[in-house]
């Protein structure tokens, strides 16, 4: 009477060291990613204002920064910066590699309650072998943190059927308003999931309240604060697809962005490659089976029911990224990412289904391990990452260059100095020297480009010609340009631009240059006839 029980025990253990050793590949790549991975701008934007977020110096809506982005990523990525004691790629870095291993532990529980043990395994094996993923899900931003807030959502939701469950999932699913805006497709798709599936008024009520209720909340609460103005863009990503589709024939120019735009897919497609070609061979044989009369392993059911969900929402979603960014399809690569999980979790359930259903010494059993081999393998080499360094750049330690770079700027500006930046964030961040204009930290592009009212320009988080003036002229004892980025920008300077060099030469004399980061170099000025280490007057 216990050989089932002993039985299905072994399966367990069995199961539990095999995703260990999934776990393991995975730890082993995301560290590595996480020390070689060229530190970026964006992602520093997060610890920056996410540390001084959560020390309450300042609020992620503050008029100094374009407040287009959500606040959870701010306050979670932030904090790794002051449990560190101070900036630190590395401390955000772990943070998102352990985030990484959830995602991937998540992910396999979830294929697991949907489609068996297979399911789990081949999963968890999606998501581990590819690099690429693997390498986004290591570096400072948000892309683990906002994959994991999504997979654990789902997992909430989907796992279990039970009355509390669905509440308290959807509650999840709703705070994902707060965590990116790539996202929010999820909200509305599962909502409408969650109604259509209660049974009685009360508990449809209920799914509305958990979804709405908070965004009102922090709507409300912060109404002084945001600058609802930023959101229109995403408002109109969702409409102006059908003006721009029906001007096509109307200008010859729009033909020409149209192939760009394929080309946009295109790239987006081979950065993905191998999960494209898994795709492509999962719903091709299933396909010829389903043709066939033959059994294609697709789970039933419950089960089923879940798993034909969950594929309508991956589709949904990533159609609205596609309609979200119709400009420029160029960011729908990276905007995939939090989906990743549940693309790993699909082509794990349809595969295990193939593989269970073809007979064990067949050769379309082998045939398709032999594929499955194909599409897991390459993608742990081939990470078509663009931060990942390879040649010499990868000889050259790009993070712990910055470090260097870092260390040097802290050797020549003095710990309390009055600093005008301008250029590329990383190395400066680094240095843990004053952020003494926000704007210039948060943003490179910190002038506008077409003539606007100054507190239009002050209220959206940029810098007015007037505070540049004040700043150089007087305000700032030191000034530390980027170099790199002032060459690159120069054919597009606006005329703030130009005076903004003019003045420095006028105020300023050079008194370093920062060259240990190999993809950037740095000039350090210092007020004409200041002593060594001295500040302008308050």
């Amino acid at each position: 009477m216990t050989e089932p029980f002993v039985a299905s025990g072994r399966r367990r253990l069995l199961l539990a060291l095999v995703l260990l050793l999934i776990t393991a590949l995975y730890l082993v790549q995301a560290v590595h990613y996480a020390r070689v991975l060229v530190p970026v701008h964006d992602g520093v934007q997060y610890l920056m204002v996410g540390a001084m977020a959560v020390r309450g110096e300042l609020g992620v809506y503050d008029d100094r920064l374009v407040g287009n982005r959500l606040p959870l990523p701010f306050y979670v990525l932030g904090l790794t910066q002051i449990l560190a004691g101070g900036p630190s790629l590395y401390a955000a870095r772990a943070l998102n590699v352990a985030f990484g291993a959830l995602i991937l532990l998540l992910t396999a529980g979830l294929a697991r309650r949907l489609a068996g043990d297979g399911a789990a395994i081949l999963a968890a094996l999606f998501l581990a072998t590819q690099g690429v993923v693997v390498a986004y899900y290591s570096y400072e931003s948000y892309p683990a943190f906002a994959s994991f807030c999504l997979i654990g959502a789902l997992y909430v939701f989907v796992a279990d059927a039970s009355p509390a469950r669905r509440v308290i999932g959807l509650g999840l699913i709703g705070l994902l308003f707060f965590v990116r805006s790539n996202l929010w497709p999820v909200v509305p798709f599962m909502l409408a999931y969650a109604l259509w599936s209660a049974r009685t008024k009360s508990m449809r009520a209920l799914l509305v309240a958990v979804v709405a209720v908070p965004p009102l909340v922090f709507l409300a609460w912060n109404s002084a604060h945001l600058k609802i103005l930023a959101y229109v863009p995403v408002l109109r990503r969702l409409v102006a697809p059908l003006g721009y589709v029906s001007a096509l024939t109307l200008d010859d120019r729009q033909a020409l962005a149209l192939g760009s735009q394929l080309y946009e897919v295109l790239r987006v497609v081979r950065r993905y490659e191998f999960w494209a070609l898994a795709g492509a061979l999962l719903i091709g044989v299933g396909c010829w089976r389903r043709l066939a009369g033959r059994p294609t392993g697709f789970p039933h059911g419950w089960a089923g029911a879940q798993v034909r969900m969950l594929t309508a929402l991956l589709a949904a979603s990533v159609g609205a990224l596609f309609v979200m960014y119709y400009w420029n399809f160029h960011w729908v690569g990276l905007y995939f990412l939090p989906y990743a999980p549940l693309t790993a979790l699909l082509l794990g359930v349809g595969w295990a289904g193939l593989l269970r259903t073809a007979r064990p010494e067949g050769w379309p059993r082998r045939l398709l391990l032999v594929a499955l081999v194909g599409v897991l393998l390459p993608p742990l080499y081939f990470a078509r990452n663009p931060l990942l360094p390879t040649g010499d750049l990868a000889k050259k330690d790009p993070v712990g260059s910055a470090y260097a770079a870092a260390a040097h700027i802290r050797a020549l500006v003095p710990p309390h100095a009055r600093v005008f930046f301008y250029g590329l964030n990383e190395i400066y961040y680094l240095s843990g020297r004053p952020i003494t204009y926000l704007q210039q930290m948060y943003i490179p592009y910190q002038f506008v480009r077409v003539p606007t009212e100054d507190w239009i320009v002050r209220r959206s988080g940029f810098v007015t010609a007037t505070q540049m003036r004040d700043w150089l002229s007087s305000g700032a004892d030191y000034a530390v340009i980027d170099s790199t980025f002032v060459e690159a920008m120069r054919p597009q300077f606006v005329a703030e631009e130009r005076e903004m060099l003019a003045l420095l030469d006028r105020y300023f004399e050079p008194i370093g240059s920062v060259t240990e980061f190999p993809l950037r170099s740095l000039i350090v000025y210092r007020r004409k006839g200041a002593p060594a280490g001295s500040q302008a007057p308050s």
